[in-house]
């Protein structure tokens, strides 16, 4: 009977296959180091294997074809397409799928790996459970030939590129298991777990400076190990936002390799949340942190926020209709003199609301250890 239910609620070849991976990867590696050695190539393998499949999940899977951030030609969906499939995490269609439906469904039931039915489940239980979510909202993928190709092909290719191909590459220095343990088992255990922290530990610990109503918070340790993805509560409230880390000290190397293919002009149509909408997040989430303090009811502390707040938000109003200036004069071809006049107004208020949000953070800090 346990057997039998056991067997209903978990994938077992893919429960087998996640609970190897890592098992091999610890024992495996340093049994194979103390009998053989290292040699630099088998290093060097993992981390440009880390770098094509962990790029080809954050800026392929995810930015480019979960939330459409950006465009780009079809040969480059393929290279996307291929490189992602070297991570091993299912094909577009379904992560994409997933992804989309965890965004929509945020912390409910139908959030595929919501953090409320735990860390483990949200880090890797939801992947060996069995489900009955059905693929949906992916129908604009379905078209794209790379896609299509991969649907149909996706084993042959993953476990080509994730393990038979290491150890082809092996051959060439005389070392294919070695080869195949850096570059294939362990690689792919890093870049599935990498991947999975940002499930579980962006929806555990970190900061959340744009939004309180998610379970989503920035976190730059996550960042680093998973080239920029761990800015996740900013990447929550502006999903379709081809950045993570907005400022410019963020560590977001999927945000540059974006920025740089459009230098070539082989990305384009980079969407990015306007400056204002950002600043507004920010405002009412310090806003919102203040009133949950207990002494905010306090009148003098209630007056001076309300005065912040109302001043800020006339401020963004102005500059979101500034903007909507600057672009119809653009599209107009007016003269670039009048354009440089409503610029110079919209950078005015950019300093007085940096320096509003300023002396509402300080408030904020005063009022909670006040409290």
């Amino acid at each position: 009977m346990v057997y039998r239910k056991f067997l209903k609620k978990y994938n077992l070849p893919i429960l087998f296959s996640l609970t190897m991976l890592p098992i091999v990867s610890i024992i495996g590696i340093p049994l194979y180091v103390y009998q053989n050695g290292i040699v630099w190539q088998e290093p060097v393998m993992l981390i440009i294997g880390w770098f094509i499949s962990g790029t080809g999940i954050t800026v392929g899977y995810h930015r480019l074809f979960s939330h459409r951030a950006f465009k780009t030609y079809p040969i480059i969906e393929w290279l996307y397409m291929l490189s992602g499939s070297m991570a091993l995490q299912n094909s577009i269609i379904h992560w994409c799928s997933d992804h989309r439906r965890h965004h929509k469904k945020l912390d409910s039931k139908d959030d595929p790996y919501s953090i409320k039915k735990g860390f483990i489940h949200a880090h890797i239980g939801w992947v060996v459970k069995k489900n009955e979510y059905k693929i949906s909202g992916v129908s604009d993928l379905a078209k794209k030939s790379a896609v299509k190709f991969q649907s149909q092909y996706y084993w042959t290719i993953a476990l080509f590129l994730s393990f038979i191909l290491p150890l082809l590459l092996g051959f060439i220095y005389n070392r294919p298991f070695g080869a195949l343990l850096w570059g294939g088992i362990l690689r792919v255990t890093l870049v599935h777990h990498f991947t999975f922290f940002i499930n579980s530990f962006c929806h555990f610990i970190g900061k959340r400076n744009y939004d309180l109503n998610t379970t989503a918070k920035d976190s730059w340790i996550m960042a680093f190990l998973t080239f920029g993805e761990g800015y996740h509560n900013f990447h929550h409230k502006f999903q379709w936002d081809y950045r993570n880390g907005i400022k410019w000290y963020n560590f977001d190397p999927s945000k540059w390799i974006i920025e740089f293919l459009s230098l070539l002009n082989i990305t384009y149509d980079l969407r990015k949340a306007p400056e204002y909408s950002i600043l507004k997040a920010r405002f009412n989430t310090i806003n919102r942190k203040i009133k949950l303090l207990s002494i905010y009811n306090k009148k003098k502390y209630r007056n001076k926020v309300k005065k912040i707040m109302d001043k800020s938000i006339k401020d963004i109003d102005m500059w979101q209709v500034l903007d909507n200036k600057i672009q119809s004069l653009k599209r107009r071809r007016i003269n670039k003199h009048d354009i440089s006049i409503y610029k110079q107004k919209r950078h005015i208020l950019k300093l007085k609301l940096h320096k509003s949000l300023s002396s509402l953070a300080l408030l904020f800090i005063n009022i909670k250890n006040l409290s």
